[in-house]
């Protein structure tokens, strides 16, 4: 075959199996939460809850209902694409407002991270071992094609002309099979440590399970939600009461606003005023706000967030703003996942006897019908939840 054909062949095998790697590559912690109830906070205090669903090109948050826009239209999903990850606060999964099926998932997630299996380790370390011999092939195919441009061959000019496109096409090809492997990180895998996350100029440390990291994020699980101080149990706060200081509820052109003063990670349950009661489901960081437009005829007098402390929370955080910065031990946190947390205890009966206890009540089924005119919705501001 003509070495210049040859060269046009290899070109756009390389290209098509490139375009298939790309089109099912998703990072492995984004995925670990897809189809569970999640909230993404984005910094700046932007707040989004729903089902998640990750892409290749970024995710997208299903709301548990529609929501009717300042504009007048109906809003069903926000969409946050891959170029914006910079810009996200994490992605928090709590186990109070998860669907049953989803609470037995996300058990034998963390169990499976605290006690791995044989082929969960061997699997991880055989990513191991293509990463580390990443760079030696990627050199390998380097002196290949330095060999075949050194020739004089019609075919040796299209190589050299095409040699960084080709050497980035074994880089993404190669690398697919690779697991961003980071030894300092790895040691701890499947086990507990302490993540600091930055807010701003404030730094909170969670005490979890490592579960997974990519080159962008860092996965941990069954993670402690509290900082030092008592928790918030869960209560009904009215617009503008005393209650606690760091629940903060405003009405204002009937959209209610409820923010997060505290440095605990809260949970909003639901929201209620006399017959009209409709749930919330998101987890609401320190200094974030959680948004919800108010049907029309609404006593906002009569009106009532039920917000309490998160006890164990999952998390997807940034590596740009957090940082696995301790090793920890001695913590209970599987043992007690199946117990119901802050919230959950505070309204849900005890198990049957001998059985442990199911945490948390299960959100709405997806798909609801679109609200009548007039019907609640969640209104994003540009697009907070």
């Amino acid at each position: 075959m003509d070495s210049t054909l040859l060269t046009v062949v290899l070109l756009l095998v390389f290209a098509t199996v490139l375009a298939l790697i790309r089109a099912r590559r998703r990072d492995k912690c984004l995925k670990d939460f897809e189809d569970f109830q999640i909230s993404l906070a984005e910094k700046g205090g932007d707040l989004t809850w729903g089902r998640a669903w990750i892409y290749t090109t970024g995710l997208e948050i299903v709301y548990v209902e529609p929501v009717r826009a300042r504009e007048g239209h109906l809003e069903r999903s926000f969409i946050f694409y891959k170029e914006q990850y910079e810009a996200m606060d994490g992605l928090y999964r709590y186990p109070e407002g998860l669907r049953p099926e989803a609470q037995e998932r996300r058990r034998r997630i963390i169990e499976q991270t605290a006690n791995p299996g044989f082929l969960r380790r061997f699997g991880r370390r055989l990513r191991n071992w293509i990463s580390m011999v990443r760079d030696a092939l990627l050199e390998a195919a380097s002196l290949v094609l330095g060999a075949a441009r050194s020739r004089a061959t019609p075919g040796s000019v299209v190589l050299s002309s095409q040699e960084a496109q080709i050497k980035s096409l074994s880089s993404e090809i190669i690398g697919h099979a690779g697991n961003a492997f980071d030894p300092l990180l790895e040691k701890h895998l499947f086990r507990q440590v302490v993540v600091e996350v930055t807010r701003g100029e404030r730094r909170f440390s969670y005490c979890g399970w490592l579960k997974d990291y990519t080159s962008q994020f860092v996965e941990i699980v069954d993670a402690f939600a509290q900082t030092d101080g008592a928790p918030l149990p869960l209560a009904a706060y009215a617009p503008g009461g005393g209650g606690s200081p760091g629940v903060q509820i405003q009405v204002e052109a009937a959209r209610l606003s409820i923010r997060n003063g505290s440095d605990h990670l809260l949970y909003v349950q639901h929201v209620e005023a006399g017959a009209w009661r409709r749930p919330m489901g998101c987890v609401l960081p320190p200094g974030f706000t959680a948004d919800r437009t108010l049907p029309p005829g609404i006593d906002a007098a009569a009106l009532r967030a039920w917000v309490g402390s998160c006890e164990r929370v999952d998390m997807v955080v940034p590596r740009t703003h957090a940082l696995v910065r301790h090793a920890a031990d001695g913590s209970e946190a599987v043992v007690s996942t199946a117990r119901p947390g802050t919230v959950a205890g505070a309204v849900a009966k005890g198990p049957a006897p001998g059985k442990p206890p199911a945490p948390g009540l299960p959100d709405p089924a997806p798909g609801p019908p679109d609200p009548a005119p007039g019907a609640d919705a969640r209104t994003p501001a540009p697009h907070e939840s």
